[in-house]
């Protein structure tokens, strides 16, 4: 059984990037797996949840459960936890999303490898190698020093070399490398920033969580087009707050705010609810 399951969730996808098989080798990490290790029965685990769940992208499950191998992106004590479909933490009070959410966040871009993504919140690192492995080219911005050089290490250890991590303010984006025609944020925060939507190509898709009055999130996509931007609400979820400016280098907590990074108001836009 767990052959055949593996056989049907490595069903090579019509790929719109060109994997390297030496990269693909190196994500691995150790090796191939076999299916009797508790990871390789994980995975096929975690494979039957994500299509069940409604992820059908084949190569956004190929890069979550054969190219990048997230246990190399959890602490050696949550090991044996990397596969299952929960948010683990990575310090900094920052976490690594649950599968589910990682493959439908990326899903809603719509991968395809000539792609310019911008992502907000690398964190670990792990979504960013996701993207890499979707994308032509992904830009990526941590407002913690330490977070972003350990996985500007990490995705070089894996062959991720199209993946470009910096350290910054998220609410400002990147806008020397704009236009993106994708953007994804790993943190909530209250309002749609404007600075992002500014520097969306048209039909570009901002995929992020939003927090509404009440306290709730809620998983967002808004398009870009001439008419201005259309939004749509997908599933409830749960995500760290999205904190402007950098960390203070004297107080982890503390925060050093630019003038660009004051509160904006949020867009109009049209809704489809």
């Amino acid at each position: 059984m767990l052959g055949h399951l593996r056989k049907w969730l490595s069903i090579r996808p019509d790929r719109a990037v060109e994997t390297d098989p030496a990269a693909a080798g190196q994500a691995r990490g150790s090796g191939p797996s076999t299916l009797d290790s508790p990871l390789a029965q994980a995975k096929l685990e975690l494979g039957m949840l994500l299509r069940l769940q409604g992820i059908t992208n084949s190569a956004v499950l190929r890069a979550m459960l054969d190219l990048v191998p997230r246990e190399d992106f959890v602490a050696p004590s949550m090991l044996d936890r990397a596969y299952e479909n929960i948010t683990l933490p990575i310090g900094r009070g920052q976490t690594i999303s649950q599968p589910y959410v990682v493959a439908l966040m990326t899903q809603l871009l719509e991968p395809r490898g000539d792609k310019r993504i911008l992502e907000i919140g690398t964190g670990c690192g792990y979504q960013a190698a996701i993207l890499g492995h979707l994308f032509g080219q992904v830009y990526s911005i941590e407002r913690h020093k330490d977070l972003a050089e350990a996985a500007i290490r990490r995705l070089g250890r894996l062959g991720v070399d199209n993946v470009s991590v910096q350290q910054g303010d998220g609410f400002l984006g990147l806008s020397a490398a704009a236009p993106f025609d994708g953007i994804i944020l790993s943190a909530a925060p209250r309002e749609v920033p404007v600075s992002l939507v500014n520097q969306l190509a048209e039909g570009g898709r901002l995929v992020m969580p939003l927090e509404l009055e009440n306290g709730d999130q809620y998983l967002m996509r808004f398009t870009s087009s001439k008419a201005g931007l259309f939004e749509e609400r997908f599933t409830e979820v749960r995500f760290v707050p999205m904190l402007q400016g950098i960390p203070d280098k004297n107080t982890v907590q503390a925060t050093v705010i630019d003038d660009d990074s004051l509160k904006m108001d949020s867009p109009k836009v049209d809704s489809s609810l």
